[in-house]
């Protein structure tokens, strides 16, 4: 919407189209400024003053600008950071008769703009005609301008007569803005697309220049802090980028090595800083040497249980991620979590359908481990919904559509659920009968009726457990009978273990003490996982101050269970501003034990 006032008073309105628009107006007094104000949803207000000159002398204004880079900056035609522009101006006389000796200044109070040649000739102008200024206007872009930054020039032309007559010039800075996209591993030994644990590789990395400049040529340095990583090659050139397009460094890859002795599933941070031009930037990574720990597809509707076990999994530090889709590629993980959910809200997994497939794949040729659990997956689907019969992989025998009678959940003798009992909060009561047959085994019960409930499967080349009902709504009890430890269980059952929370079948290694672990990584460029464990029920604090001694975020406080606990820090503060790099200290206190840790974070 244009408007158009004088003294606050609207003068004349019309819509934009995108072609010149005429407004009539009603005269006006010589000597006064008529607005134009022009407005856009979502859009910054644009807001100029235009001069109302007499019919009866000379005016002269601002035409048309040149900008001149060639010598000053990279020759685009465009204004970018850092560059030295000559700034031609055509000065037009809209008024009548000539203007005689007519010269011009220009003013930019804009802090990031340096003016080297603030004036020009223009000589005499006749009538309607126009003159290019001699010599060009000069002027400098500070290196730091971002952006769209906008700049308001200022241009007087004065005549022989005293004369003055101001124009405003609006004009925009452009700057590359490069932003990483994603990374992936080439050329690694086994060409799985993975770097595996004592195997060398090449990372390719994509970038996209969202800005709106080409950039010079991009080169870039790659770094980690992780002692398990050797950079062989960390240089790499992405070329030049014109702005909404993306480039990798396939033609000049990072190579790196993975040490032997790492740990599968580790995230390892890397950084990049990228040089273009004048520019320097960095921007943060993350790589799992070896295939991550898991993968949580939740098609229920209702995203609650399988959230609850991605967050445990995650606490637990375990490497993994969740969606409601199942994911293109299992076999960049060790082990696959179904959540199909209970009646009403539920997913069926058909008969013939790619997901069937892709998990029969996933267990019969990759030797991949699965978790499913649902409701009526294991013998209302397949009966009367199409469902996929998941029966014979998983060493289970579909015993009956069964009743609304489940309210506890009770682990086996001689188990990984052995000592575990759960009161159980899903959405449903009315669970399938299941029975182990074959290599399967019984792992949870119903208690009230003895109904069998949970199973696992050992045939030798995969690993499997099925569940009638949801792990993540069961109630936590004391240790071992929370998803915490149970989780835990399962991915040692799977032989994928990082946290020794249960590491024997009959659950020995329960906590006995309480203490604050090592903090990892540390130093740390993203993330950090502070672990603790408690012996018994007590009040915690654990908190984040800097070398003043300044109290930076509380990550913990509160009454706390016996059981072990894992919080990560962002690198935030409590008011979510990301602090700056440098030493912080961890303090943890539960009932009489306190201990400091010193936590290194870089940018």
């Amino acid at each position: 919407m244009i408007a158009l006032t004088v003294d606050g008073e609207i003068i004349g309105v019309a819509e934009g189209t995108g072609s010149p628009v005429a407004i009539t107006i009603p005269p006006q007094i010589p000597g006064s400024m008529m607005k134009v104000t022009i407005t856009k949803s979502n859009y910054y207000r644009y807001v100029a003053d235009v001069p109302v000159a007499s019919g009866s002398y000379p005016y002269v204004m601002f035409s048309t600008g040149i900008f001149d880079d060639t010598v000053g900056g990279n020759g685009d035609g465009v204004m970018n950071p850092g560059e030295t522009i000559d700034y031609g101006v055509w000065a037009k006389n809209v008024g009548t008769g000539t203007a005689q000796g007519v010269y011009g200044t220009l003013t930019v109070t804009d802090p990031l703009v340096t003016v080297t040649t603030d004036s020009s000739w223009y000589g005499d102008i006749l009538e309607n005609d126009s003159v290019l200024s001699n010599p060009y206007y000069n002027f400098s872009i500070d290196s730091s301008c971002q952006n769209n930054h906008t700049i308001q020039l200022t241009i007087d032309f004065h005549d022989i007569n005293d004369s003055v007559f101001t124009s405003y010039k609006t004009i925009t800075v452009y700057a590359p803005i490069l932003v990483y996209q994603d990374v992936s591993v080439v050329n690694d030994e086994n060409s799985n697309g993975i770097l595996d644990i004592g195997e060398t590789g090449d990372l390719v990395v994509t970038i996209e220049n969202e800005g709106g400049a080409v950039t010079d040529s991009v080169t870039s340095t790659l770094t980690t802090t992780s002692s398990y990583i050797t950079i062989q090659d960390g240089s790499g050139n992405f070329g030049i980028l014109y702005p909404d397009s993306t480039a990798n460094n396939a033609l000049d890859p990072y190579t790196v090595s993975a040490d032997s002795t790492t740990p599968s599933g580790t995230v390892v941070d890397f950084q990049v800083e990228i040089v273009y031009g004048m520019y320097v930037d960095t921007f943060d990574f993350s790589l799992v040497v070896g295939k991550k720990h898991y993968y949580i597809w939740n098609p229920d509707p209702t995203g609650t249980p399988g959230q609850n076990m991605h967050t445990t999994l995650s606490n637990l530090g375990y490497s993994g991620d969740y969606n409601t889709t199942l994911a293109a590629d299992l076999i960049l993980y060790e082990a696959l979590f179904v959540c199909v959910g209970i009646f009403s809200n539920n997913y069926v997994i058909t008969s013939g359908s790619a997901e069937a497939a892709a998990i029969v794949d996933f267990l019969q040729n990759q030797n991949g481990c699965v978790y499913l659990e649902g409701g009526d997956v294991w013998y209302y689907d397949p009966q009367y919904q199409n469902g996929y019969n998941f029966g014979p992989l998983f060493g289970i025998n579909p015993a009956s559509d069964g009743g609304p009678d489940l309210y506890t959940v009770a682990g086996q003798s001689g188990t990984f659920t052995e000592g575990m009992s759960f009161s159980y909060g899903g959405e449903n009561s009315w669970i399938d009968h299941i029975n182990p047959t074959g290599t399967g085994f019984l792992v949870f019960r119903n208690p009230s009726n003895n109904d069998n409930i949970g199973v696992a499967n050992d045939p030798g080349t995969y690993k499997t457990v099925g569940t009638s009902f949801e792990l993540g709504l069961l109630t936590d009890a004391t240790p071992p009978s929370t998803r915490e430890v149970l989780l835990d269980s399962i991915m040692h059952f799977f032989g994928i273990g990082v946290t020794g929370i249960a590491e024997e079948a009959s659950l020995t290694d329960i906590v006995l003490k309480t203490e604050l672990s090592a903090l990892y990584p540390n130093p740390s460029i993203r993330a950090m996982h502070i672990s603790y464990q408690i012996a018994r029920e007590t009040v915690v604090s654990l908190q984040l101050y800097d070398v003043a001694g300044r109290s930076v975020c509380t990550l913990a406080s509160g009454v706390c269970q016996p059981g072990h606990y894992t919080v990560i820090w962002d690198g935030k503060d409590d008011l979510g501003r990301a602090v700056a790099s440098g030493v912080y200290f961890v303090r943890f206190e539960a009932g009489d034990y306190k201990k400091v840790e010193k936590a290194v974070l870089l940018r």
